[in-house]
């Protein structure tokens, strides 16, 4: 580990670096690239993941009446838009007083936020935060992070959280993350590594010819830990890169971790359950074995911790179980198949989320490819580059962004595609869109992660600058933010009633039950029917940019305003109600086009007929 003055020497380089690589950051103090530093190292470790200048300028907040808060963002990592609030000291040392206030002073700012006390944060601060939370589903994690570039100089981590989650009694979405300088440039160096396929790596074994053969194609032996730090000095995370994540921060598991090695060593191969390693080819001669095109796919974890272990060197070493693989398979989807089911069946310290599943199966290789030939890559795995050409953020996508999408256009389930995303998952909706016709669903979401793009970077900002002199411009702000999904779903939906792929005999339902909660299962089988559907808006309209937001801002002020309507008149019997939770239920979407809908269709009308479709 670093001494905490050239961790401090360190970050330091690396701010100056930062303003070099970012013209827009020169002008910035070093206090707010250091914010800059820390969310890129931190949370863009994922080369697939880019931020760029404008990004910067949404992320951080740093500011006078910023509420005590440097940073606001949705985790990109992350399937259940986990919203980070933190603060940073861009200081050379730091007390114990320091950290604990500014971590108290993020859970004020928290409380206040979510009741709609803004009047002490400044309007950026307000909606940047109203557009955050409104992402936030049940599947969602509060996450407050802390960073200094002071070294940590004996402050108690664990004091400061008790006190901190002091302030949530019984709430258990809360993640505290304190970082002090080291650790800042562990994140630095960790984030700076890529992932290329390790092509040949050799490991020690404890004895010669110590290794107990499965067939032709397994075999079971004592690894060196020595041997398994130096591949991670060498390759990084690339080490892992068919592994179903990374390694992923874990207090209790990283904690007994460190515990077994530096104070038990001699028993650290019984407590341990090892790593397993698959490739494609294996040779064990005397106490090496030379691998080929291999990777961990199990035991990250304790990979990753080995490599931290000051503990573990030349002259300290120890071993662990280690299992070895041959891949098997004649074709790509078996040999994806096979790696896959290796994967997930040793997997067993940390829970397994569904996309990680999910990462290398067939039908997800097979939809990538659909969706680079309509000209949008498509992330299998995390840790996938994004090339140049796809860097515009509607041109790249992965499974997460694409299911939502597809639960809020294609199965007009609004509520559930922000507050359970997980949904996604359950085989009625997974298979329509990934087990179906690929090459029809790749088209239709190219053109959804436009008018999400479009919703998020050019629709929210012009609704505010409009409304922001309005009467009741604190509802309409704070209701126009929680509206990306319902705004998405609208559009597919009029666009697919104007071709007749929805009608309204589908739609009878939605006006005799439309409040009960189980209408979006009466829906289901009429919406989930694409037919021969090839896209929602004409390509004469979707292909020309200036139509086609004209279109969507004329779509999203529809389904908005309607709601509005519908909100306002719901709040009068409900003083509890917000625009965030009135959103997150599906059924609140059907009675808002229920109660509208004539209307409603005499708007769609006139907004088609004007493009000609």
């Amino acid at each position: 580990m670093p001494s905490s003055v050239s961790s401090h020497d360190f970050i330091r380089e690396k701010v100056k670096a930062l303003k070099d690589t970012y013209p827009s950051l020169r002008s910035k103090r070093d206090e707010y690239v250091f914010s800059a530093l820390c969310v890129k190292a931190n949370f863009y470790k994922n080369p697939a993941l880019v931020l760029n200048e404008r990004d910067f300028e949404d992320i951080i907040v740093d500011g006078q009446y910023d509420g005590g808060v440097d940073v606001l963002l949705s985790d990109p990592n992350t399937e259940g838009a986990d919203l980070i609030i933190g603060q940073s000291k861009y200081y050379e040392t730091i007390a114990y007083e320091d950290v604990l206030n500014a971590m108290l002073k993020m859970a004020l700012f928290y409380k206040d936020m979510v009741r709609g006390q803004f009047e002490q944060v400044n309007a950026t601060v307000q909606r940047r935060f109203l557009t955050l939370n409104s992402e936030v589903g049940e599947e969602s994690k509060i996450h407050f992070v802390f960073y200094t570039s002071a070294p940590q100089s004996g402050i108690r981590r664990d004091r400061i959280e008790k006190k901190f989650r002091e302030q949530f009694t019984g709430v258990t979405n809360i993640e505290v993350s304190i970082l002090f300088a080291s650790d800042i440039e562990d994140e630095i160096k960790e984030s700076e590594s890529r992932r290329p396929t390790v092509e040949t790596g050799k490991i020690r074994i404890d004895e010669a010819d110590n290794y107990l053969l499965y067939g032709d194609g397994a075999a079971i032996v004592n690894v060196s830990a020595y041997s398994i730090k130096q591949l991670y000095a060498q390759h990084n995370t690339n080490l892992l890169s068919r592994n179903l994540r990374y390694h992923i921060a874990g207090r209790d598991i990283d904690k007994a971790i460190a515990d077994t090695i530096n104070n038990d060593p001699d028993s650290f191969w019984l407590k341990n359950n090892g790593i397993t390693i698959i490739c494609d080819d294996f040779d064990i001669d005397g106490k090496e074995v030379r691998l080929r095109n291999f990777s961990i796919v199990n035991g990250g974890q304790t990979t990753y911790m080995l490599h931290k272990s000051p503990s573990i060197n030349s002259d300290h070493d120890l071993y662990l179980p280690c299992k070895i693989i041959r891949i098997v398979g004649d074709t790509e989807d078996e040999k994806s198949s096979f790696s896959l089911s290796i994967a997930k069946a040793t997997n067993s310290q940390k829970a397994i989320k569904p996309v990680d599943l999910k990462a290398n199966s067939p039908e997800q290789v097979r939809f990538a490819q659909a969706m680079r030939e309509v000209g949008v890559f498509y992330q299998t795995k995390r840790g996938e580059v994004v090339p140049s050409q796809f860097r515009d953020p509607h041109l790249n996508s992965d499974l997460v962004e694409i299911g939502k999408l597809c639960l809020a256009a294609v199965f007009q389930v609004p509520g559930t595609s922000r507050n359970k995303p997980s949904a996604l998952y359950q085989p009625k909706y997974y298979d329509p869109i990934f087990n179906g016709n690929q090459s029809q669903i790749a088209r239709l979401c190219k053109e959804l992660l436009y008018y999400d793009h479009y919703f998020r970077t050019s629709f929210q900002r012009a609704f505010d600058r409009e409304n922001a002199t309005a009467p009741n411009a604190s509802v309409r702000i704070s209701f126009a933010h929680n509206a990306r999904t319902i705004c998405v779903a609208f559009a597919a939906f009029a666009a697919r009633y104007r071709q007749g792929n929805i009608t309204d005999q589908d739609l009878t339902p939605l006006f005799s039950s439309a409040s009960s909660e189980s209408i979006a299962d009466t829906l289901y089988e009429s919406f989930r029917e694409l037919g021969h559907l090839q896209h929602f808006l004409s390509p004469q309209v979707f292909d020309n940019k200036d139509t086609c937001d004209k279109v969507l801002s004329k779509l999203f002020n529809i389904i908005i305003e309607a709601g509005i309507t519908s909100y306002t008149f719901e709040s009068r019997h409900d003083s509890t109600l917000n625009a965030t939770n009135y959103l997150k239920r599906d059924k609140n979407y059907y009675e808002i086009l229920s109660s509208q809908w004539q209307r409603t269709v005499s708007d769609l009308s006139a907004v088609f007929s004007e493009v000609g479709m």
